[in-house]
């Protein structure tokens, strides 16, 4: 592959020793001249700073308290000096091809931005981390290339694009959320085209534990998710409510609440088989995908765990629909694009 335009990787990291040395290290191999790497040391109090001098990076330090990654990345991108911006989270292990296929991608297609997807083989074994992880593979993997959303995993954006929408919305999402699918929805609300490239992976190195999944699930994507939708700040996007999803949750929680009056109507129980069957039919794929990557027990754990991911998302959604219609809730103030 021939000369490409040029790439700031900006990597935010807090607290991350355990894995940042491989991501550095991947992303080093796959720079060219004139790329840089940025790392925004958003007040780490380990050995981040170390290692990132030590792998070469330019280095934007925060002295207080942690600011988020949104922040450190905006800051990142203000400082570079490229034509495009690649983000790639410290706990992300990129393939040293990453970077010419998203910017090839970007180069031929003549979108705005494109992102990458994790690979099946995350660093932890432990079988809550596997679900997650697979989970994400999964969805990328069978996801549309023409994108309606960002993702900062892997991802990667025009620079000048990215600064004069105003890059994240840090006022609203001060910690890790959906920052990235924020900024997606406005930068298709104006025509913008974002691609995902199935075939720019990164390893995940994080070690997601029950608790990490389930409160990241609700109180990093599925809440705020929600409220996006309530306000109207969506542009009809059906990223996660699709009618085929929508069926996929009410299966879940249909079976749940049979199981739960089954004890004081016997009937219930063969509602709950029938929705528990419907339920694993609608997932048959995954579910199938997770059996040739998991053992019996980890197979079971991951069934179980997005069958209660169907059950917690759905009630989160209906929960700030219920607060929005009943004003319990102000309307979130979203960053109002500036690009005409």
């Amino acid at each position: 592959m021939g000369k490409r335009r040029s790439i700031a990787v900006i990597v935010p990291a807090y607290n991350a020793e355990a894995t940042i040395g491989p991501c550095l290290d991947a992303i080093r191999a796959a720079l060219q001249p004139g790329d840089e790497l940025i790392v925004y040391d958003d007040g780490a109090t380990d050995k981040t700073n170390s290692m990132a001098k030590a792998a070469g990076a330019r280095i934007l330090r925060n002295e207080g308290s942690p600011k988020g990654p949104g922040y450190g990345r905006n800051a990142a991108a203000n400082a570079a000096e490229t034509e495009l911006l690649l983000f790639v989270d410290a706990d992300v292990v990129i393939a040293q091809d990453v970077l010419d296929l998203l910017a090839q991608e970007i180069a031929e297609s003549g979108a705005i931005a494109a992102f990458g997807s994790y690979d099946d083989h995350p660093r932890s074994d432990r079988y809550t981390s596997l679900y997650a992880n697979l989970r994400h593979h999964f969805v990328h993997q069978n996801g549309p290339s023409e994108a309606t959303t960002f993702w900062s995993g892997i991802g990667m954006i025009d620079r000048k694009t990215f600064l004069a929408f105003g890059g994240y919305d840090t006022a609203l999402f001060a910690h890790p959320s959906i920052e990235d699918v924020e900024l997606g929805v406005r930068l298709k609300s104006k025509g913008f085209r974002i691609r995902l490239v199935h075939s720019a992976l990164g390893t995940h190195c994080k070690d997601w534990s029950l608790w990490r999944v389930w409160h990241t699930d609700v109180v990093r994507r599925a809440y705020p998710w929600s409220e996006l939708i309530a306000d109207g700040r969506t542009a009809g996007l059906d990223l996660n409510v699709a009618t085929g999803e929508r069926i996929t949750a009410f299966m879940a929680v249909a079976s749940l609440a049979c199981l739960v009056i089954a004890p004081f109507c016997g009937p219930a129980l063969i509602g709950a088989a029938a929705f528990l069957v419907g339920y694993a039919v609608r997932n048959r794929q995954f579910f199938g995908f997770l059996a040739r990557r998991l053992p019996l027990p980890g197979l079971v754990v991951a069934v179980a765990m997005h069958w209660c991911y169907h059950i917690y998302a759905t009630a989160t959604f209906v929960l700030v629909q219920v607060m929005t219609k009943l004003h319990l809730r102000a309307p979130s103030s979203y960053m109002a694009p500036t690009v005409a």
